[in-house]
């Protein structure tokens, strides 16, 4: 059975559950369907006007703190996201924590299993999504660093997505190659998913952009050059013969098989030293997910998810290059002196290096109600292993024995060359976790509930790897255990409608205590205290004071060590490009770090009739023995870790050891503001409200839905102070309308400050210090995104600019380099071909596709990197910034319901 065929076979799987959104179908529903679904109240329905008649919500997270964002269908459709994951990428201005944190993820008010139980969703099975501050993830058990995304699901939903997509640089290159299906189907609270994907990437190498690299010394070429000894004449018959005093000559191609003077002539020729060098490696990626959600019985359900991704890449590093001893009475040699003869050998695999890794992951979940509390029990399974093989290159030894017993002629053609042992290594990691999270009521207060979440959790990890290096083996082998418990406190203080000091509007406090026991660090705790006040309902402010302390993570302790031989990086203190080793892996030495950050907030909604937010945050942040990720080449850095860095006695740099490190201290402050704008435009279509009325769409924008019986397993619908359901302003989208969105965000960093050891100067990150390839911290940055939908046409507009950096290059040096500002641009226009109904007369397998065409980079814009002397260093070339440039994508999508 091929599998197209086996996806609609599984499709047709579970008959009970309805396609909701073929049109005009009848709908028929079991009776847990029934009790699942909300029901529409005819008599208060009425198109574009939302009537409460609950003050519950479907759905809606925990907490007293109210969304910053609250994404409708009809919004999202104005991303053109195929999938959650796309989704996620497109919503990352707004997901995005101060804190640095990803985001956490719930479906229904609910914890999930893994991100693998939803990656794949299609948008058009998601009612709303909301994004919520980081105190929300305190409620569920996560720490106060993390957004929270809330996808609040359809009641009813079928679907089989089939997706294929190509992307490709305008410079050409590399095709990247995307074939990806869903299945999905959603009864009630019941709902099971699957996924498939498969991708592979052409390699992009340097020969097929405008790369140059300095030849250095050593003049190699693949049919090779001599030169004299210590630099000295070749051969004296040569110079007569070329008329001046030869030391450097190319080598013909009749010297294969026996030389002649006249198969050399005077000046090095040197190849493309950028051949079989890539920027961007061969990769093939697979992987399988999926999920299955059901209720055990009224007061219990149970989530099981699972997937498998396995890649495989390969990289090019340049070809080896040999120097050969050529004595004069060599067969092959005509020469009266002994030369030396340079030459890159075609042998590209042998250095070359190969990355395979598989990853697995296994979710289960476990949720359901005891009274009025709520208890959720999760447990994991992950394991990744990773095996890499790097070249050395060639064994110049044994070449060299062979030229000098005359076996092996330096200009021919070598045949089995002999290869150096590779380079290996291999880490196998796996966590296991078993976590027990309860929500409820200590307490009832005058201005509300004391609501509390308990959570107690046990993981283990383990990470064992093993490395040879040059003949040297070594091995690692580390595990950490670790214990943890937490509790969060949330009291209202003052409250409007219960009329609590009512003066104050609504007020409430919370507190976070947290503490975990980790088999190689011991205990580390962890407390946030913070205040939640809407003095007036569209108005609403956060603050929070937190306190943590972080282990390092067992890849930054235990990865494998690795070199890479040819890396190009700009050496301050010769003011040139350079090819050098980069030695990377984990570091054993590594101590904890302790974070402390203070971080208020504003969220204002000023007008009711419209959906506009304004939300503004100011965040600052110490950390002591700040675990950081090796910064880029500074003098600065230099001076303060001269121990990571290899130079020869000429102060050529040869190598650097780029493990990550403990900074003494790091400090940033930062401000951050934007607005979310939405509103539907056009005139509406009373025939088709007509239609959607006859059908009883209650399901549609605008639909009273009352609330349902009980509190369900997938999470209540309670709306406190702030509700988690979140303040809906602005008219709905009525049939026949179009919706129009528009965010922008302005980051505005007033300290960025890192201090490596003490008694050594402050890097500071905005006034010319770097830790960073791609210059300082820019002061000013911001992010702009605008969609647009109608009539199944859409369009989306990311834009993101950074403001312009400099690096300095030392006390008194001219050498500083200046990092322009870099704006990007990308852009994507999708067609809902359902919609144009003589091409789905014509063709109806059109009916429900979709096409689409985004645009990456639209402007082909690049950082423009110059030093003192205005020149571009050519390890900051503007094809190694940015490889790509602009790309195109297109991608053709159809779904079945």
């Amino acid at each position: 059975m091929s599998p197209v065929a086996l996806l609609f076979a599984l499709a047709s799987l579970d008959p009970a559950v309805t396609a909701a959104a073929v049109v005009g179908a009848p709908q028929t529903q079991s009776p847990e369907q029934t009790q699942a679904t909300p029901q529409i109240d005819e008599d208060a329905y009425d198109l574009g006007e939302i009537q409460a008649v609950s003050t519950r919500r479907r759905g809606a997270a925990l907490g007293d703190y109210e969304p910053e964002l609250v994404l409708d269908e009809e919004q999202l459709k104005a991303y053109g996201a195929s999938s959650i994951q796309e989704l996620m990428t497109l919503l990352e201005p707004v997901t995005r924590s101060a804190r640095g944190g990803s985001p956490v993820f719930l479906v229904n008010g609910r914890r999930i299993s893994g991100f693998q139980e939803i990656r794949g969703i299609p948008p058009e099975a998601i009612e709303r999504t909301e994004i919520l501050p980081e105190e929300t993830a305190l409620a569920y058990g996560y720490s106060a660093d993390q957004r929270v995304v809330n996808f609040v699901l359809k009641a009813d939903f079928r679907s089989v997505t089939m997706q294929a997509s190509v992307r490709r640089p305008d410079q050409g290159g590399r095709t990247v190659s995307d074939l990806e299906s869903n299945v999905l189907r959603i009864s009630g609270k019941q709902r099971w998913t699957l996924d498939l994907e498969y991708e592979n990437d052409s390699p992009l190498f340097e020969t097929e952009r405008n790369i140059r690299r300095e030849a250095g010394d050593a003049p190699y070429d693949l049919l090779g050059n001599v030169t004299g000894l210590n630099g000295g004449e070749i051969d004296p018959a040569l110079s007569a013969m070329l008329g001046r005093t030869t030391n450097t000559a190319s080598v013909g191609a009749g010297a294969v098989g026996g030389a002649s003077l006249g198969d050399f002539s005077f000046g090095a020729r040197e190849d493309d030293l950028t051949a079989y060098r890539t920027m961007l490696p061969k990769k093939e990626t697979g992987s399988i997910a999926g999920s299955l959600v059901r209720d055990l019985n009224d007061t219990m359900a149970l989530t099981l998810s699972a997937s498998l991704d396995d890649s495989q890449s390969q990289t090019y590093l340049g070809l080896p290059g040999v120097r050969l001893t050529l004595p004069a009475s060599s067969p092959w040699s005509p020469f009266a002196n002994d030369v030396l003869a340079y030459r890159y050998l075609n042998a590209p695999d042998a250095m070359s290096r190969t990355t395979d890794t598989l990853t697995s992951k296994v979710g289960a979940l476990l949720d359901g109600y005891l009274g009025d509390w709520r208890w959720t029990l999760t447990g994991g399974y992950n394991r990744t292993e990773t095996k890499t093989r790097t070249g050395k290159g060639l064994n110049a030894s044994a070449l060299q024995a062979g030229v000098t017993a005359g076996t092996i002629d330096p200009f021919g053609d070598l045949g089995d060359l002999p290869v150096l042992p590779f380079d290996t290594a291999r880490s196998v990691s796996s966590s296991a976790n078993l976590e027990g999270v309860v929500n409820g009521k200590l307490w009832q207060g005058p201005a509300g509930d004391l609501s509390s979440t308990f959570k107690l959790g046990f993981d283990t990890q383990s990470l064992d790897s093993e490395s040879l290096r040059s003949g040297d083996y070594s091995e690692r082998s580390l595990s950490r255990d670790r214990t943890s418990l937490s509790g969060n406190f949330n009291l209202p203080i003052a409250s409007r409608d219960r009329e609590v000091l009512p003066l104050l509007g609504d007020l409430s406090a919370n507190l976070n205590l947290a503490y975990q026991e980790l088999s190689d660090f011991g205990g580390l705790s962890a407390y946030t205290i913070g205040l939640n006040w809407s003095p007036w309902e569209p108005l609403n402010f956060t603050a929070s004071w937190a306190d943590e302390k972080n282990a390092p993570s067992m890849s930054q302790l235990n990865d494998p060590t690795i070199s890479t031989p040819n890396v190009p990086v700009y050496d301050f203190r010769t003011g040139q490009s350079v090819n050098i080793t980069r030695i990377e892996g984990g570091d054993p030495s590594l101590s904890e770090e302790t974070k402390r950050v203070l971080k208020l907030g504003i969220n204002l909604t000023p007008l009711k009739d419209k959906d506009l937010r304004f939300t503004a945050g100011y965040t600052r942040t110490e950390t002591e023995g700040s675990i950081a990720a090796f910064p880029t080449i500074t003098p600065e850095l230099e001076a303060a870790l001269p121990d990571r860095f290899v130079r020869d006695l000429d102060g050529n740099l040869l190598s650097i050891d780029a493990r990550p490190l403990n900074f003494e201290k790091a400090e940033q402050q930062e401000i951050r503001w934007g607005l979310n704008f939405s509103t539907p435009f056009g005139k509406p279509d009373p025939a088709a409200a007509a239609r959607m009325g006859q059908r009883g769409a209650g399901r549609g924008p605008g639909a009273v839905m009352r609330a349902e019986g009980g509190p369900p397993p997938g999470g209540g619908m309670r709306m406190g102070p702030g509700g988690g359901g979140g303040r809906r302003g602005g008219a709905a989208m009525q049939p026949g309308q179009g919706r129009f969105n528009v965010s922008l965000y302005h980051t505005y960093r007033i300290q960025d400050e890192v201090t490596i050891r003490d008694g050594l100067p402050v890097l500071d990150l905005l006034g010319g210090s770097a830790t960073g390839a791609n210059g300082g911290q820019p002061r000013n940055e911001i992010q702009f995104q605008m969609g647009v939908f109608k009539s199944g046409m859409g369009g989306f507009l990311n834009a993101n600019w950074k403001e312009s950096t400099r690096v300095n290059g030392g006390p008194g040096s001219g050498d500083d380099l200046t990092f322009s500002d870099l704006t990007t641009v990308n852009l994507n226009l999708f067609a809902d071909l359902s919609s144009r109904q003589n091409l789905v007369s014509r063709y109806p397998w059109l009916k429900g596709a979709r096409v689409s065409l985004g645009v990456e980079n639209l402007f082909d814009q690049r950082i423009d990197v110059r030093n003192g002397l205005g020149e571009t260093p050519l390890s900051y070339q503007p094809d190694y910034m940015d490889p790509l440039g602009r790309t195109f994508r297109i991608s053709f999508r159809k779904i079945l319901y």
